[in-house]
């Protein structure tokens, strides 16, 4: 707590010779026990103090150790997601494309087919035009035998 200024003796001595009054250092030894009180406490609201500085310096080092984490997400998050749209649209380029050529594939096959389909009635009527000058009168259904005498053959042998 302190060391008394003065012993008891040299204190009453003191006090008879200076003519100080023994109300007064009581409220000296008094006022030093406050004072070492006070000093004790202020060493003990330092520690306090310096022990939530500490825990606050921790904190604030996570709380930036967390911002960086997120940052970090965010960055890698959107470097992700611009990656899956350009790769999303090689793909949509791609697709596309190969829409396009089958289109242009299909279009091709109609022509072609169209063209087979012209070529087979081509040869039909040819192949009907043929019939036609082999078989003149097959339209002409009724046909009706006679009867041919020797006479009726040498004039149509003179016409023909």
């Amino acid at each position: 707590m302190g060391t008394q200024l003065l012993s008891n003796e040299s204190q009453e001595s003191e006090m008879e010779m200076t003519g100080i009054d023994p109300e007064y250092i009581v409220e000296v030894e008094a006022l030093q026990a406050e004072i070492m009180q006070a000093r004790q406490k202020l060493m003990e609201s330092e520690a306090k103090m310096m022990e939530l500085q500490r825990k606050l310096d921790d904190y604030v080092a996570k709380e930036r150790q967390i911002a960086e984490v997120m940052i970090a997400a965010q960055i890698s998050a959107q470097k992700t997601e611009a990656a899956a749209r350009a790769q999303a649209e090689v793909i949509l380029q791609e697709t596309e494309e190969t829409l396009r050529l089958k289109q242009r594939e299909l279009e091709l096959l109609q022509l072609k087919a169209q063209s087979y389909k012209e070529d087979i009635v081509d040869k039909l009527e040819l192949y009907k035009s043929s019939v036609e000058k082999i078989m003149p009168g097959a339209d002409d259904i009724s046909f009706t035998p006679t009867l041919l005498s020797e006479e009726n053959l040498s004039t149509q042998k003179q016409i023909v």
